[in-house]
C-alpha cells in the first residue's frame, strides 16, 4: 500500500480553494433568481369552466383531458396541480 502512495500525488495537485475563488470571483446573481410569483398559484381552476380549462391546459402544456384528470386527483388549487405536473 504505501508503494502506492508514492505513485498518486494528489495531494500537491490539489489547487487552494481560496486561490481559486480570487483568480475567478462569482458574481452575485440573487437578484435574477427570485422566483416570479405572479399570484397564479394562489387561484383554483375552475373545472366547470370550459375556458378556464382550455386557459390552464395551455398553461401547463397539456390536454384539457389531462388537466381535468390531475384536478380529480389533487384538487383545483394551481398549485397543488404545478406540484403534481411537476413544473
Amino acid at each position: 500500500m504505501e508503494d502506492n502512495k508514492d505513485n498518486f500525488d494528489f495531494v500537491e495537485k490539489i489547487p487552494d480553494p481560496d486561490e481559486i475563488m480570487k483568480r475567478y470571483p462569482i458574481e452575485d446573481d440573487s437578484d435574477t433568481l427570485e422566483p416570479f410569483d405572479d399570484g397564479s398559484e394562489h387561484r383554483e381552476i375552475n373545472a366547470d369552466d370550459p375556458v378556464d380549462v382550455a386557459r390552464w391546459s395551455q398553461e401547463f402544456q397539456i390536454s384539457v383531458e389531462d388537466l381535468k384528470a390531475a384536478i380529480v386527483l389533487n384538487g383545483s388549487s394551481v398549485r397543488e396541480i404545478k406540484k403534481y405536473l411537476n413544473v
